[in-house]
């Protein structure tokens, strides 16, 4: 059996790695999270996709602002926009095609094409949108390692020695 004093340093050394693991893999998800974030506005500044505010134009009716009105041009570089420009190209391309999808259409109706070179685009919208949360995600779990590892250290140390004494 080993001595009492030694018993003690190993629940001690156990709070501490466990404190210090909480720590680093909070440390490490939020780097990755603002890493990949950082990566993905950067992929979506690059196609510099200038357009008419689509979080506006989704105010209006087929997401066109009235003849008259003016709408400021953006940079799609956050979830939301990408969000609201794939809708607004859906909006679109459904307008063009008479409401109709793709498995609606005739195999030799060129609205067909219209409607893939759509969803392509949609769908790499959607795809940074859901990418830009998924990150976001991972930074804030990152963030509760962290004070999960930091409360461990700070409060579960002081009471292990407590109750070891």
């Amino acid at each position: 059996m080993a001595p009492k004093g030694t018993k003690n340093w190993f629940y001690i050394w156990g709070v501490i790695l466990l404190g210090a693991a909480f720590i680093i893999g909070g440390l490490l998800m939020i780097y990755q999270g603002q890493h990949t974030r950082t990566e993905l506005v950067e992929s979506l500044r690059n196609e510099r996709l200038d357009v008419a505010d689509p979080a506006i134009l989704l105010t209006y009716e087929d997401a066109s602002a009235p003849e008259g009105v003016d709408v400021p041009t953006v940079t799609i570089d956050t979830a939301r926009e990408a969000d609201a420009q794939g809708q607004v190209i859906r909006t679109h391309t459904l307008s063009s095609t008479g409401g109709r999808t793709y498995s609606e259409m005739d195999r030799e109706d060129p609205g067909r094409a219209l409607y893939v070179t759509s969803l392509t685009l949609q769908n790499s919208l959607h795809l940074a949108h859901t990418g830009l949360e998924i990150t976001r995600l991972v930074i804030g779990v990152g963030v509760s390692f962290l004070g999960l590892g930091l409360g461990t250290l700070f409060l579960g140390l002081p009471l292990v020695r407590k109750v070891l004494a």
